[in-house]
């Protein structure tokens, strides 16, 4: 079936409009990030990075790896965490808040422990183009007696918005 040029012309317009005037769709980030836990006198600094992704705009599951040496030569916690927020865009910033579970390593010297790490997530995300830059407070909680305790982290960081 022939349709007449003004009618193909007309449906052009509709799509190219259509595509002009819709906002990106932003599906998450990648960030890298260095973090700092309390206590501070049993932790040094650590390093990380998580992959975010975004949902329905304001829904945000959050995949993270973290790595925190402590202050004794040969401790350290590694740690893996889920985490469910609340991410409502504001223009190029970016709240976020929720809650997260994973699991936890420690080790000092020739002992170790594994348990849950349950943890209280807020943070800021600023987006510049496929630039991101955040920060962000963990209250941490780790599951039965670990070796050494940590009950905050606050981290900085720096990715990519895809």
């Amino acid at each position: 079936m022939n349709r007449p040029p003004v009618r193909n012309l007309l449906i052009a317009l509709v799509l190219l409009g259509g595509v002009a005037v819709s906002r990106p769709i932003e599906a998450g980030d990648v960030t890298a990030f260095v973090t700092i836990p309390s206590p501070t006198n049993i932790w040094d600094r650590g390093y990380g990075a998580a992959l975010t992704t975004t949902w329905f705009g304001v829904v945000a599951l959050e995949g993270e790896a973290a790595r925190i040496r402590g202050d004794l030569g040969d401790s350290s916690m590694s740690s893996f965490t889920g985490s469910a927020l609340l991410a409502p865009p504001l223009g190029p910033l970016v709240p976020y808040g929720g809650i997260g579970i994973g699991f936890f390593r420690q080790s000092v010297g020739e002992d170790s422990d594994t348990g849950v790490v349950r943890c209280f997530v807020a943070g800021l995300k600023l987006k510049l183009g496929l630039a991101v830059v955040k920060g962000e407070y963990r209250r941490i909680s780790l599951s039965g007696e670990p070796l050494l305790p940590m009950d905050r982290r606050f981290s900085f960081g720096a990715g990519i918005s895809f």
